[in-house]
């Protein structure tokens, strides 16, 4: 968007004058605000005895009276009565009231302990807290899972897979959810083979003597067929010298391939994959160009090598079977921890423990709680200030926060009122916003 208003600077100057026997004291303070783009000054009459709100400085969009708390760098209030005092409430936003919200899984919200327990299903547990809360209760479920970072045993693993690293689901047995880091070596690279598997997401639900895999395609996807000639479906060649040479072949998709090219009675008679690369597909066409036959020693060639690879030429990585799960794979730990009773009085950042004992004879667990696992509608704080006759309220802050009502720093000041004590009266109030902030 563009504007014809530019932002500004706005001055504040404040006089102090004071004489006391002949001698006068002066005081000066000025304060510049920058980027400023909007100033709101109004004069409102207030009826006797009645409070009204002045403004609000908690809002999401600007409207009138209304202003975003972000965008506030200055306020000003002033009473324009000669005899009466004016009555100036600053209002907070709700507090938290600590109340834990009923169906919420603290597990998001774990920090340590609850391992080692015995699986179960455990209804309403009490809790204890570090600060002010009180009475929350748990529905609390401790399953089994595969120890994360653990490497784990493998009884059967392919030749065909290609070389890299992959993270896996690991498949089979009793449980649900685990991934492995898997990683497939290349001493011999026409035969690469699956090295380590590591687990990475424990999962839940394994047991003792579960036998977990790796499904076929998982360690690689378009490897090269070995052992078997493609067939000669393209251009062949005739050459000068009956040789054999290994060649590396690559398509759009595919590498890491390499072939043996024999010739005999000056033709390319045989194309056989040796290394078996990985991502080639069928239908692609294999290239091997008549400078690169040349430059590895088979003389005069009269063109290039072409062959369409076939669906036998490729193929998928085979499954991998892993050594049946031990008791040093497997621990247990709490997998969910739902609030059945909110109690009351917490706070972000409180540690709410659960005995071990109450769940299986675990390790205690502790939970650190965040903003989302409670309820913020708790009541209002307020705080008045008498403005004497003719006198002014000043106050800048940014963000309208820090006021520390209830004794939550993040409490906004939202709603800015003014009562007339005792008789009709004049106010004026002046807001200054940027959009800069």
């Amino acid at each position: 968007m563009a504007s014809i208003l530019t932002p500004s600077a706005f001055q504040i100057k404040i006089k102090e004058e004071h004489v006391v026997k002949g001698i006068k004291t002066t005081n000066e303070t000025f304060s510049t605000l920058g980027n400023i783009t909007n100033v709101d000054r109004r004069i409102v009459t207030i009826p006797a005895q009645t409070s009204i709100d002045l403004f609000n400085v908690n809002g999401v969009n600007p409207s009138a009276g209304t202003f975003p708390s972000s965008s506030m760098k200055y306020a000003r209030i002033t009473n324009l009565d000669t005899t009466s005092s004016l009555a100036v409430s600053f209002t907070s936003s709700k507090s938290p009231n600590g109340v834990g919200v009923v169906g919420t899984d603290l597990t998001s919200s774990y920090t340590s302990g609850g391992s080692g327990g015995v699986i179960g299903f455990y209804a309403a547990v009490p809790t204890t807290a570090s600060v002010s809360g009180s009475g929350m209760t748990l529905d609390v479920v401790v399953s089994s899972s595969l120890i994360a970072n653990q490497s784990l045993g493998i009884n059967l693993a392919p030749d065909d897979c290609a070389t890299g690293t992959y993270t896996v689901n690991l498949v089979g047995g009793s449980g649900t959810g685990a991934t492995a880091t898997a990683v497939v070596t290349g001493a011999n690279p026409s035969t690469p083979t699956l090295s380590t598997v590591t687990v990475d997401n424990p999962g839940r639900g394994y047991v003792v003597g579960d036998v977990l895999s790796i499904a076929s395609g998982d360690l690689g996807v378009g490897q090269l067929v070995t052992a078997q000639p493609f067939t000669n479906n393209g251009l062949i060649p005739n050459v000068s010298n009956d040789i054999t040479r290994e060649i590396a072949v690559y398509t759009t998709t595919g590498q890491g391939g390499t072939v043996n090219v024999r010739s005999v009675g000056g033709v390319v008679s045989t194309v056989t994959p040796v290394n078996i690369g990985t991502g080639y597909q069928q239908g692609q066409v294999i290239t091997i160009s008549q400078a690169q036959l040349i430059n590895v020693g088979f003389g005069n060639v009269s063109s290039d090598y072409t062959c369409t690879l076939l669906v036998d030429d490729v193929e998928n990585s085979s499954g991998a079977s892993l050594l049946a799960l031990t008791g040093s794979n497997i621990t247990t730990g709490v997998f969910q921890a739902k609030i059945v009773d909110g109690g009351s009085g917490y706070e972000v950042g409180e540690t709410v423990t659960v005995n071990g004992s109450e769940i299986g004879n675990t390790t205690d667990a502790i939970f650190t709680l965040a903003l989302n696992d409670f309820t913020e509608n708790g009541s209002r704080s307020y705080w008045t200030m008498d403005v004497l006759p003719t006198s002014s309220l000043m106050f800048s802050s940014p963000q309208v926060t820090g006021s520390t009502f209830n004794g939550f720093f993040e409490q906004d000041i939202e709603f800015v009122s003014v009562y007339s004590e005792t008789e009709r009266m004049d106010v004026e109030y002046v807001v200054v916003n940027s959009d800069n902030v």
